[in-house]
């Protein structure tokens, strides 16, 4: 019974993290806001949480999940198709954060940071892995994480600089996943065409309000929380 109040007040403490980041940016909330949109004291919501950054980072976690779980869902998202899926993944980030203000809050700002930056390469690594999207291509595991952690760190500035260049969320998942499976995976052009392409027909099938949902609902009770 402790348990499940313990995990039911973490929930309600996530949500209301989210929203009120959502409404306000990372750098404009404190623990203070957070407690008291909670209904909870401030030295309560640290026995949880004793620092703003883990909080932050559990949020990131469950989005970066949540958007998992539903590039999944995605028509065709679950052929051999794992450098097709990673353009998915990236494109799918990019196009929630441009079209959503609440969102590109969450998502610029965490690219900013160094910790929440590493943990989006580590999440999407992770996401691979759970997927077992590499399974059957040859390629080295290490060159493989450190074109990730390559590519986070590139997806950030451009994501941060899409309107001055003109990128559209498909543009810069094209060239992030371009440049892992070229300058780290080794494959030839007409294997990254193939990806693009491949990526292009999984986006097409794919329907934005359903994953805009899943995010908004991603800590109501009963969905699978990580804290």
């Amino acid at each position: 019974m402790a348990r499940r109040k313990n995990m039911k007040r973490r929930r309600v403490i996530l949500s209301n993290t989210f929203h009120l980041i959502r409404e306000n940016g990372m750098d404009n909330v404190s623990l203070q806001m957070i407690a008291e949109k909670s209904g909870i004291s401030k030295s309560l919501l640290q026995s949880y949480y004793p620092h703003k950054a883990k909080l932050t980072n559990d949020i990131i976690r469950n989005l970066c999940n949540t958007l998992g779980q539903q590039v999944n869902n995605y028509d065709m998202a679950n052929s051999n198709a794992p450098y097709a899926r990673t353009k998915v993944f990236i494109y799918t980030i990019a196009i929630l954060g441009m079209h959503d203000e609440g969102l590109d809050r969450i998502i610029s700002e965490a690219f900013v940071s160094n910790a929440t930056l590493d943990n989006w390469g580590v999440m999407l690594n992770d996401w691979i892995n759970v997927n077992h999207l590499f399974d059957d291509v040859d390629v080295e595991e290490d060159e493989l994480e450190t074109g990730i952690a390559f590519i986070t760190s590139g997806i950030g500035r451009l994501y941060h600089d899409c309107k001055k260049y003109h990128l559209s969320a498909e543009a810069l998942a094209d060239y992030a996943t371009s440049a892992l499976m070229f300058s780290f995976l080794h494959c030839s052009s007409r294997e990254i065409d193939q990806a693009l392409k491949e990526g292009h027909e999984i986006i097409e099938s794919a329907d934005i309000e359903v994953v805009h949902r899943a995010i908004d609902t991603m800590f109501d009770e009963g969905k699978e929380i990580f804290s």
